[in-house]
């Protein structure tokens, strides 16, 4: 039945196209985007656990104002999201130069809380956002027994540097 309706009835007839045609430019815009939105989702989120999982073993993260945060949250994800994106564009087989924007939101959190944070405090925070990254993938490609066990395996090394810091205090 499809083949015997002209194409004309489903293209416009004013500007001839549909309108949900996503131009070549655009596409890599809308990565790019969708990029910084999951970067910035799981490095906020990861700011917030850190600081509520540092409060329970009793360490005083030090945080800026929400404002402040959410700056540094939107700068460090926009170097990962657009690092990630030249990646996968350009020379998907060079995934270890992703080792570089890690590097860089390093440098961005410990130049932004010089006086506050330690290496420890600035390692701990790419970790959680890895693992929260890990997870969502997991998650979202419907890996759930991948998703329990990076969750539980997470949780008792968190369980564990607790104790450690518990009896250092």
């Amino acid at each position: 039945m499809a083949l015997s309706v002209p194409l004309s009835r489903f293209t416009s007839r004013v500007g001839g196209g549909s309108a949900f045609y996503v131009r070549p430019n655009m596409h890599a815009t809308i990565q790019l985007v969708a990029y910084w939105a999951v970067a910035f989702l799981t490095l906020g989120l990861a700011v917030v656990l850190l600081n509520i999982y540092f409060g329970i073993i009793g360490n005083d993260l030090e945080l800026r104002s929400v404002g402040a945060e959410a700056a540094i949250v939107g700068v460090a994800s926009l170097v990962e999201a657009a690092s990630f994106w030249v990646v996968i564009s350009f020379i998907p087989l060079a995934a270890r130069a992703l080792v570089v924007p890690v590097i860089i939101v390093a440098l961005i959190y410990k130049i932004a809380h010089l006086e506050d944070w330690s290496r420890y405090d600035v390692f701990m925070l790419l970790i959680f956002q890895g693992v929260i990254g890990c997870f969502g993938v997991s998650l979202i490609f419907g890996h759930f027994q991948t998703a329990v066990i990076i969750l539980g395996g997470f949780a008792v090394v968190l369980v564990i540097i607790a104790s450690v810091a518990k009896s250092l205090l």
